[in-house]
């Protein structure tokens, strides 16, 4: 009897610490909860640019990022789909070439053409060779 009592004295112990440990932390009264600070940028209704584009800029910009409805070839389909055609001015290419001194020149073309071409025109010249060297004879080891 006396292992029984132990046993079920043990099991409630054991039960009770397992429940207050997942019990969940004590809410705080309506009034007194901590406030949360908001994290964002209120809008003053100004740019957020630190000065105006010239108008240098700003046709580039428009150039990169505006609309490019002449570039679309829109074609119905029988079945009532539509098919959008782009032409090549839709194909961006970054390309890496050494300069004179040896730096990196990195450069944004659009079209795949401009690109190999803008490839081609910043690679080093590699003079054509005619005379084979002959391959260096392996040291024999003693």
């Amino acid at each position: 009897m006396r292992t029984i009592v132990a046993a079920c004295v043990g099991a409630a112990v054991t039960f009770a610490y397992a429940a207050a440990v997942n019990a969940q932390p004590p809410q705080s009264p309506p009034g007194q909860a901590k406030k949360q600070v908001p994290h964002q940028t209120p809008d003053h209704g100004d740019s957020d640019a630190a000065r105006d584009l010239t108008p240098e800029e700003q046709a580039m910009v428009d150039r990169l990022f505006g609309k490019n409805e002449n570039g679309v070839t829109l074609t119905q389909l029988a079945n009532g789909g539509v098919r959008a055609d782009l032409d090549d001015s839709f194909m961006e290419a970054m390309t890496v070439t050494a300069g004179a001194d040896g730096a990196l020149q990195f450069a944004h073309v659009t079209g795949l053409a401009k690109a190999a071409d803008a490839v081609k025109a910043g690679a080093p010249k590699q003079e054509a060779t005619t005379a084979k060297k002959p391959a260096p004879k392996p040291e024999e080891k003693e």
